[in-house]
């Protein structure tokens, strides 16, 4: 099988968007080549990307000076196409069912491969998604199967084939899987030809929803949003929070639906487009603003931007790093922009405002506990080191009373907190033993 890549190039006539314009100040990193497929960040800040080169395949490479410069790490050379971090672990999904696995952040790595359990996959079939649940780290072979590890990607088994495919066309199921999410105790796989949730106990998978084109996936205040990825279909953004009733998201107006990535950061949604860069929205959508100044791309005649197609987004504090496909020479690399201001203009709490949070390390419970006095009403949002949200409650606190969150079956790591009251937001981290 053809590795399947969704993204569509070529010349499209110039639309008038009805968007706000904001100067974006893109400029490029220490990364150049034009075949990023995949940008994250580790958990002591180090930048990892890996470079989707045909046919001689790619490599993994490591920034620890927020990408100013790159060293091409001891990672085999492999297409890799999906990404998972876990605290200092970082799993990399790669063609031909191979995993580059790193537990130092990125530096070192070691390969393991499940090409037992999938004897068709070749050095043209990627991994396209990765994610963990319940345990367990997940892998999506596209056009294959779904597998699974339960000792951090040591050995691997493989999930009910069968119950992916579709009844009356098999070829068209959930088998082509672009994107795994971990929400609310479920796994749910977003593929070509619809979403499917996993049952682990059955070992079956069932379909939730028949939408074609799901793309990728972002999870905002416990929302489960939908990016897709095709020209002229309905919608290029749908939300839920039960897989039965779903909204739209608008989509910036004169732009098509084939979007690529979509992240939420400080109460904005930043989205990734094929062919039209990056925008912004802090009013889920109702206003749109551009935001791909100097963003790469070229100009084949004055006034056109043909511009390269955002492939991951990672945020560090102010700044911003974005990583660029494009099958022209030069296009592409690792890019960085500020956070846009008023993204970060949120007014933090005082220090004196400020929980305490313990017993950290926590056990089966941590408390929060606000200044003595105090009167705080807003909301607590809690996620893991890879934005999965664990806790969310919204605050009554009159007058110093205490938050008291059960982590007894929290998995062991590093967790954040963040407090929105009115205008204001402290946040912070703790440790759950």
């Amino acid at each position: 099988m053809m590795k399947t890549k969704t993204l569509l190039f070529g010349l499209v006539a110039l639309m008038s968007l009805n968007v706000s314009v904001v100067r974006a100040q893109w400029e490029p990193t220490g990364f150049t080549q034009s075949s990023v497929w995949v940008l994250c960040q580790a958990e002591n800040g180090n930048l990892i990307a890996a470079d989707d080169i045909y046919p001689d395949l790619g490599g993994i490479y490591l920034s620890q000076d927020a990408g100013e410069t790159w060293t091409k790490t001891n990672a085999p050379d492999y297409a890799y196409t999906s990404h998972l971090v876990m605290g200092e672990s970082i799993f990399m999904g790669g063609v031909e069912c191979n995993v580059a696995i790193s537990h130092n952040n990125g530096e070192t790595w070691s390969n393991v491969d499940f090409k037992n359990l999938l004897p068709e996959a070749s050095e043209n079939t990627p991994i396209y998604a990765m994610e963990y649940h319940s345990g367990r780290i997940y892998a999506a072979v596209l056009s294959l199967g779904i597998a699974y590890s339960e000792d951090n990607g040591i050995t691997w088994q493989l999930t009910d084939v069968e119950s992916l495919l579709d009844e009356n066309n098999p070829e068209d199921g959930g088998q082509w899987c672009y994107n795994l999410r971990s929400y609310k105790g479920k796994l749910y796989n977003v593929g070509a030809f619809g979403i499917w949730e996993y049952n682990e106990d059955a070992d079956l998978w069932s379909n939730v929803d028949e939408t074609w084109y799901g793309g990728s996936t972002c999870i905002a205040e416990d929302v489960f949003y939908v990016v897709y990825n095709a020209w002229g279909i309905p919608d290029g953004i749908r939300y839920t929070t039960d897989f039965q009733e779903w909204e739209v998201m608008p989509i910036p107006e004169g732009v098509s639906t084939s979007t690529r990535i979509m992240e939420y950061y400080k109460g904005a949604f930043f989205l990734g487009h094929v062919s039209e860069a990056i925008f912004y929205t802090m009013d889920k959508g109702e206003t749109w603003i551009e935001y791909r100044e100097n963003f790469p791309g070229f100009s084949p005649v004055p006034g056109i931007n043909f511009y390269g197609t955002p492939m991951g987004l990672t945020f560090a504090g102010n700044n911003m790093f974005c990583g660029v496909f494009s099958p022209d020479e030069g296009v592409g690399g690792i890019y960085m922009a500020p956070v846009p201001d008023e993204v970060t203009d949120v007014i933090e709490m005082p220090a004196n405002f400020q929980p305490r949070v313990y017993p950290n390390p926590a056990n089966d419970f941590v408390l929060l506990q606000f200044p003595k006095g105090e009167k705080n009403h807003g909301s607590l949002i809690i996620t893991d080191i890879t934005g999965r949200v664990k806790y969310n409650k919204t605050i009554q606190n009159e007058g110093g009373n205490a938050i008291a969150i059960p982590t007894r079956n929290w998995l062991p790591g590093f967790y954040l907190y963040t407090i929105t009251t009115g205008e204001s937001k402290a946040s912070g981290k703790f440790i759950v033993e």
